[in-house]
């Protein structure tokens, strides 16, 4: 048993609910198991029904037999199942969801298709489902206590966001393969520091946290449409790595690290987790994203007008 699951053994979660987006596998499907294990009710949100309804039997042998596990299908790259989701939340949850966990998308792999709304697919699923369901659901007063995102690291020596180009439709245009991954690694670090930076400003009484997880060996990858080569090495390498090397896990010992920094009173405590790496100790706020008003503003109300229009704009 790791430190942190030994630090939240005999939490009791009973009469609380979390909704987990990108809950049908790997790291998702593995923190709604700890919330179901600690009595939660969990709603896990995915796009595969079968995977849903596998995850749900499980937290139903795992969980509180007064709880209740559901499983929501959406496509998250689209703004307007994003709206729905958060609605359906409000309406299923008796407006009550405490902790809200984000997980959807995936590594970047530099892909500049589209979606039907014509946004970046890996901005809308990694960046704008995100920003929009814990706006949506605090803004309607479902949220009750925490949202925690994990994703690309971010962290004091990050650098800002690129507005002008917020997408990065353009700035992908012509790049090679590696340079796109990178590219977008860094916008997803950034805007999820600034929007983790801005959220408990825009809702004093909710918390926000922006969680880098490191390896951990998951189908992210291929879910992410890696070239083969790479997917070998971690079909390979993955599972050793995740059992011996330090910082590495699997999704059920990494699932105690959210849980130990957004819901164990001790990890509650220290404010510098609401920003925090693979080593469980906070990163630091960007510069950049310090100032009220600044550049986290500024990225608040850029995703704001985006996801409220839907559909982009013709270029």
């Amino acid at each position: 048993m790791s430190i942190y699951a030994q630090k939240n053994s005999g939490i009791n979660l009973q009469g609380k609910t979390a909704a987990v987006a990108g809950g049908t596998t790997g790291i998702g499907a593995a923190i709604a198991q700890r919330f179901a294990t600690a009595g939660s009710s969990v709603f896990v949100i995915g796009r595969n029904q079968d995977r849903g309804n596998k995850v749900i039997e499980e937290l139903k042998r795992l969980g509180d037999s007064k709880a209740k596990y559901e499983f929501i299908q959406a496509d998250l790259s689209s703004t307007d199942e994003v709206k729905r989701v958060a609605e359906e939340l409000k309406k299923k949850s008796g407006g009550e969801i405490h902790y809200l966990v984000t997980t959807q998308g995936g590594p970047p792999n530099g892909d500049t298709s589209l979606t039907p709304e014509s946004h970046n697919s890996h901005f809308t699923i990694q960046t704008l489902s995100r920003f929009g369901l814990a706006c949506s659901l605090a803004s309607s007063n479902t949220l009750k206590d925490s949202w925690i995102s994990i994703l690309s690291p971010g962290g004091s020596s990050s650098s800002p966001p690129d507005l002008q180009d917020i997408e990065l439709k353009d700035k992908l245009t012509g790049m090679w393969a590696l340079r796109r991954i990178v590219a977008q690694g860094t916008q997803d670090g950034a805007l999820g520091d600034a929007m983790a930076a801005q959220f408990p400003r825009e809702f004093p009484h909710l918390k926000a946290f922006h969680l880098f997880p490191g390896f951990v060996h998951t189908s992210a990858g291929a879910s992410a449409g890696f070239p083969t080569p790479i997917l070998w090495a971690q079909n390979l390498f993955g599972p050793i790595l995740a059992k011996y090397a330090p910082y590495c896990n699997t999704p059920h010992s990494y699932s105690e690290i959210p849980f130990y920094v957004a819901v164990n009173p001790e990890g509650r405590k220290d404010d510098s987790l609401r920003f925090s790496g693979i080593r469980v100790k906070g990163v630091g706020i960007p510069k950049w994203a310090e100032q009220e008003g600044g550049i986290a503003k500024q990225t608040w109300e850029t995703l704001k007008d985006i996801f409220e229009k839907g559909k982009a704009s013709p270029q």
